[in-house]
């Protein structure tokens, strides 16, 4: 009996005590896209985006954005700003200003975000090129909220092998790995909000160049990362292209089933990296005859275009001295003698190293109709 008596007075007071620490969501100011950037004058600028849950308001959408020493500074204004109490643990979407990433030492301003344990790892990491605040106060007409639209745009692109996942955790390792450099997605604001491509940084942490899209699905192929079937319209240069409005000797593919292998030695004084990247290829564009080109020499075709863009964005990374790739962590693994005398500045390592890619083709289909 007094054992059925405690285990109610447990559950009595399990719920007396979770309910005093209720509060009401309309009491609330949940941040669901928190925004860090640099002004005209170099003075930090910190920006929240919040719904509003009261039904009487006009605008379902609150932001704020104000002149701060620290992320931790600005909640103190945010507060006096906002008539709910401000709270960080359901943030989607960090921004940050391409000016912030133009200084080295920016990465200390986000130490709040690791100490705070209701932060979510999981939020969207962005690069803005150009200022925050247009990102930010931006409303969009016929879709969904900006914090749901900004990482549905990055996720879509996650999945489509067009951009990186980039998180405050996998950003956190990146700034601390040795044997790569990080890389963020990075978006603007035109008439709408698009996805620009990513901005690789070096090793610490300075911005210092944005690959394409189609740069960038080939970053995802050399990291072997890709999910889903990958889409290119390339020019074959080989084909005569007989002028006139349209481009005749275009081709658009779609890469499926793609298997990368990478091999790393040192010999000679440097480091080699020698990828063998296999490929199926459907044809679902195809701006001139068939009967121009046989299928095999087609294969050939496609090969050379392909290891032209992989070999430039290969020559990219090195000038840059960067390692956006992570081949420092293959030349760890398995040239650790080696890696261990230039870990402090791999980046120059990789500029001198010699990386070679070499493709094999396989056209797995030509259309419905050839």
């Amino acid at each position: 009996m007094k054992r059925w008596f405690l285990v109610i007075l447990f559950f009595f007071l399990t719920a007396i005590l979770s309910s005093c620490g209720r509060i009401p969501l309309e009491d609330l100011a949940i941040s669901l896209i928190l925004g860090v950037d640099l002004d005209e004058d170099g003075n930090l600028i910190i920006s929240e985006s919040s719904p509003v849950f009261n039904q009487d308001a006009k605008k379902k959408i609150e932001t704020y954005e104000l002149e701060a020493k620290t992320i931790r500074d600005s909640r103190r204004n945010f507060d006096a700003l906002t008539p709910g109490a401000v709270t960080a643990g359901k943030i989607q979407v960090l921004l940050i200003g391409k000016r912030v990433l133009e200084h080295e030492d920016w990465f200390y301003v986000l130490d709040t975000i690791y100490r705070n344990p209701t932060f979510s790892v999981n939020s969207r990491v962005i690069v803005v090129d150009g200022p925050v605040s247009d990102v930010i106060h931006y409303e969009p007409e016929d879709k969904p909220q900006l914090p749901l639209l900004l990482k549905e745009v990055i996720d879509k692109n996650i999945d489509r092998s067009r951009t990186v996942f980039s998180t405050p955790q996998t950003l956190h390792r990146q700034m601390y790995e040795k044997g790569m450099t990080p890389l963020i997605s990075e978006l603007k604001k035109g008439q709408d909000v698009e996805l620009v491509g990513v901005s690789l940084l070096d090793q610490n942490g300075k911005y210092v160049d944005t690959l394409s899209m189609q740069e960038s699905s080939l970053l995802i192929i050399l990291k072997d990362k890709q999910t889903q079937e990958l889409t290119f319209s390339i020019p074959l240069p080989s084909l005569e292209d007989e002028g006139g409005i349209f481009n005749r000797n275009e081709l658009s593919i779609d890469l499926s089933r793609i298997i990368t292998k990478v091999k790393t030695k040192y010999d000679q004084d440097k480091f080699h990296f020698n990828y063998k990247i296999h490929m199926t290829v459907n044809i679902v564009e195809q701006l001139f005859p068939s009967d121009n080109v046989k299928e095999n020499e087609l294969e050939k075709m496609i090969e050379h275009e392909l290891k032209s863009r992989f070999e430039g964005l290969i020559k990219k990374i090195q000038e840059n001295k960067i390692d956006p790739i992570g081949l420092g962590i293959y030349a760890r693994a398995y040239q650790y003698d080696q890696y261990k005398k230039v870990e402090e500045h791999w980046g120059e390592a990789l500029a001198e190293a010699n990386i070679d890619v070499s493709l094999d083709i396989d056209i797995k289909s030509m259309g419905a109709i050839n």
